[in-house]
């Protein structure tokens, strides 16, 4: 393929979107450009590098829409907690197979290091 076949101008509207679908994923940044189309990581990089420095915050969740709590009803209260229990569930989730993720990693690195005597 050659250089730029595969080139795409994305908005910085499409930038934060992917950013904020990245953090929520828990991807590894290669699955992430794969499974989205991106040319490589470092696009992915450089827009993590972009905007992490310029001080700008990357919302992992999309804008709520602005609604008027006083006509909430016990329902709606109910079903948000809900869902707010299904998301930390998810969360937790996630977090456990990051956390397996590592532990495997470092025995890897563990053995590795036994294995070539390093």
């Amino acid at each position: 393929m050659s250089k730029g076949q595969n080139h795409k101008d994305y908005s910085e509207e499409e930038r934060l979107a992917l950013l904020r679908e990245y953090y929520h994923s828990g991807m590894s940044k290669a699955s992430f450009c794969k499974h989205h189309g991106l040319c490589g990581i470092a696009l992915l990089n450089k827009w993590l590098c972009k905007y992490g420095n310029e001080g700008k915050t990357v919302s992992l969740y999309a804008k709520p829409e602005k609604e008027d709590m006083a006509n909430r009803s016990k329902e709606d209260y109910k079903d948000e907690n809900a869902l707010l229990k299904k998301r930390i569930r998810e969360l937790e989730k996630t977090l456990e197979f990051s956390r397996l993720e590592t532990l495997a990693r470092d025995m890897m690195i563990d053995k590795a290091e036994e294995y070539f005597d390093i």
